[in-house]
């Protein structure tokens, strides 16, 4: 692994770690009827009743895609883009430049839904406690936006790259 993508995977564990911590402070001073959903305007508009599994499911959520990432980032081939079928037909090296930009989209991926998660398990715990406060619907639209901005890029780049090595490939073997 990269340094900079252990870093990069470093903080998205930190930021998965500060969610649970985030829900676990707050697990004693929520009401017994939280919020559960949030509309466009960043109000809750969906409520339960206070459970372990209504508290915790962002932080988990958050940990498991943090995991599956990690998993991605070592495994790219099973990545599920379209393109991870055009790679079994390249070279090693070929291969290899595809897989790593597979691995920067991931390590990049889990940067923002660390950022997500935590935003809004951090934002549904005050807003339990604060029925005034609001999530920012610039900031969900702008974060949201901006992943997937990364992931469009990230996927036309792995998608032209391989497109490009399949057909060198094929000319050589025309030859």
């Amino acid at each position: 692994m990269k340094t900079k993508h252990k870093i990069i995977f470093a903080v998205a564990g930190l930021m998965a770690l500060a969610s649970w911590i985030i829900a676990i402070y707050y697990w004693s001073k929520l009401p017994a009827v939280i919020p559960t959903h949030f509309g466009i305007s960043g109000a809750a508009d969906g409520w339960a009743d206070k459970s372990i599994f209504s508290v915790f499911l962002l932080p988990a959520l958050n940990t498991v895609m943090l995991a599956m990432f990690i998993f991605l980032y070592h495994k790219p081939q099973y990545s599920d883009m379209p393109t991870t079928m055009w790679l079994t037909t390249l070279d090693d090296k070929q291969k290899d430049h595809a897989f790593s930009l597979i691995r920067s989209m991931m390590a990049g991926m889990s940067i923002w839904i660390g950022v997500l998660f935590l935003y809004i398990t951090y934002g549904s715990n005050v807003s339990a406690i604060d029925s005034g406060y609001k999530l920012s619907t610039w900031f969900m639209l702008v974060l949201i936006g901006a992943m997937l901005i990364w992931l469009a890029f990230w996927a036309i780049k792995v998608y032209r790259t391989t497109k490009e090595a399949v057909a060198v490939m094929n000319k050589k073997r025309k030859k």
